[in-house]
């Protein structure tokens, strides 16, 4: 019976010093998908690494210069400033990400083509100080110039695994997932979040750089 005990007792020591060996990379890789207690479990002297991880993993979103947007009288709107052609209304569809981006490579709003999904940082320009009437002649936190009548939330480019840390008027908000998730924009209440990419909530909203524009305007 000692010898069974014996036996048992170094079988567990074994599994257990096997998982403290992970190393900051896996735990970091792990942290993508596992809980902390999970972690743990599988690597019980993890703890410390798990801090290192999050330290490490503080990305935050760097903003663009304050946009000088101009209405171009075909349903699209320039920012002078970022160098960047919208549409002036997003688009009522809820799509998951990958159909989000096909939808705007598809689209010729504007008559034109070169349509994008846009960036955390570019999404976060049409965003207002204060809410206002906008283009729809309902109240949202949108430029007044763009058309968003219900405040819509839309998709950007911008993982988890490219922004961990967002910091919005209502809170700060941390995603550890990935590239399984992206940030939004919701301009009914002016806040940022993140879904996972594979949901079918939220709406589009097109961007291309201007140079794009202008090479179209010399075909």
């Amino acid at each position: 019976m000692r010898l069974i005990l014996l036996i048992l007792g170094i079988s567990m020591t074994l599994a257990s010093s096997a998982y403290a060996d992970c190393t900051q990379e896996e735990v970091c890789k792990m942290l993508r998908k596992l809980d902390h207690f999970s972690i743990l479990d599988r690597c019980p002297g993890a703890g410390p690494l798990l801090v290192e991880c999050k330290k490490s993993a503080n990305k935050k979103v760097e903003d663009l210069p304050e946009p000088n947007f101009v209405d171009n009288g075909d349903g699209t709107v320039t920012d002078t400033v970022n160098q960047l052609v919208w549409v002036k209304k997003g688009i009522q569809k809820k799509l998951k990400l990958k159909d989000a981006k096909m939808e705007a490579i598809m689209s010729q709003a504007g008559g034109r083509s070169g349509w994008r999904l846009p960036s955390l940082a570019e999404l976060k320009t049409l965003l207002y100080h204060e809410r206002v009437k906008n283009a729809s002649g309902k109240k949202a936190w949108i430029h007044p110039i763009f058309e968003d009548g219900r405040g819509h939330y839309y998709w950007t480019t911008t993982t988890c695994d490219e922004v961990t840390v967002i910091e919005d008027r209502y809170q700060r908000k941390t995603c550890q997932v990935g590239d399984q998730a992206a940030w939004l924009v919701h301009f009914n209440i002016n806040a940022v979040f993140w879904f996972y990419t594979d949901l079918e909530k939220p709406y589009v909203w097109l961007v291309q750089n201007l140079e794009s524009e202008e090479a179209q305007a010399t075909k």
